[in-house]
């Protein structure tokens, strides 16, 4: 079986960081974000398909240095495709019964579980739903029983039919290529899931965990959510002379003399003085100074923080220099 993954997206909403990377590649716990697809790849998956648009040299070229025990095929998208389009652009490579994954989806969906669902059901596709408080920014679906029987994208909240979302994990055969037409941008959710309604399309409810990481709130609730799960780990080479609130996760070369914690994450010979960090994940090579408060914030590689500045609700890209005494409080900032 083979396993596609959508990750063709410009990553707008993580900009600074994906103008220098795909979001496929931005870190999440220090590993691209796309290899926390492929860490729980099930069994049955001898082949993973990546679609792409936006850097497709940049992925390419990741996955060509990469050792990996399953085949990885990285498939062009000359033009972007749609979450549909970028499926049809694929067909070459798949041949039956086939998964797909949104890239930017955090889970711990028990795939033989959804696949014996699937099969089950002997309907042309299976959905992962996952229930949420507030269905408004998702594509939320009607059932009856297991059965889909509406899907409607980012519903007003009076028009929600249910609060349980597209998770970002499918289950399809191949007769679903005949609903995506060729050649053209195509969303899945809004014009693909409406023609296979009548063919069978079923909700498996997934459990667990689940976040998407294509926003700043979402990207802090999945690094989150994997740190309680897995447990974060501090390397043995890091220098951490003050106090730790876990979970966190420091890499090799890192000194640190900050309070730090809870959910946080360093990179890579990170230098952080005496200050505050929280809720926060910094990239391979950040310094920062003292007296600097940190949360709810990614600060990119290399970026420097000068003394007493605070940043909140902020993402910093590759290289920023904020200069000390800075308030940075829902900002975007580009070197």
């Amino acid at each position: 079986m083979q396993l596609v993954v959508i990750a063709g997206g410009f990553g707008t909403r993580l900009r600074p960081l994906t103008l220098r990377r795909p979001k496929a590649l931005v870190p999440l716990l220090n590993r691209p974000q796309i290899l926390h697809v492929l860490d729980r790849l099930p069994p049955e998956c001898d082949r993973v398909i990546v679609a792409v648009n936006y850097m497709y040299d940049r992925v390419r070229d990741f996955f060509e240095a990469l050792d990996t025990d399953v085949e990885v095929v990285v498939v062009n998208e000359p033009t972007p495709l749609g979450t549909g389009g970028a499926i049809r652009n694929v067909e070459e490579h798949v041949t039956g019964t086939f998964a797909v994954a949104n890239g930017d989806v955090v889970d711990r969906i028990d795939f033989e579980a959804f696949l014996k669902f699937h099969r089950r059901h002997k309907g042309i596709g299976s959905l992962g739903v996952w229930p949420v408080d507030d269905p408004t920014a998702f594509g939320v679906v009607a059932l009856d029983g297991e059965r889909i029987t509406r899907f409607v994208e980012k519903p007003q909240e009076t028009e929600a039919p249910s609060n349980l979302i597209n998770a970002g994990r499918y289950l399809f055969e191949p007769d679903v290529f005949d609903a995506i037409e060729a050649d053209r941008p195509v969303s899945l959710e809004r014009e693909v899931f409406p023609k296979l309604i009548p063919h069978g399309l079923y909700a498996f409810r997934e459990e667990g965990l689940w976040s998407d990481a294509g926003t700043l709130p979402a990207y802090l609730e999945a690094q989150r959510l994997l740190l309680e799960t897995e447990g974060g780990t501090i390397a043995e080479s890091a220098q951490i002379l003050w106090d730790v609130l876990p979970p966190v996760q420091v890499a090799a070369g890192c000194f640190v003399e900050a309070r730090l914690g809870p959910n946080v994450v360093l990179g890579r010979g990170c230098k952080v003085g005496r200050c505050v960090v929280r809720n926060a994940a910094l990239f391979d090579g950040v310094s920062v100074d003292d007296k600097v408060e940190i949360e709810s914030s990614l600060v990119g590689e290399g970026a420097a923080i000068g003394e007493g500045a605070h940043v909140r609700n902020t993402i910093l890209g590759d290289g920023v220099q904020v200069a000390p005494h800075t308030q940075l409080v829902g900002a975007r900032v580009g070197a």
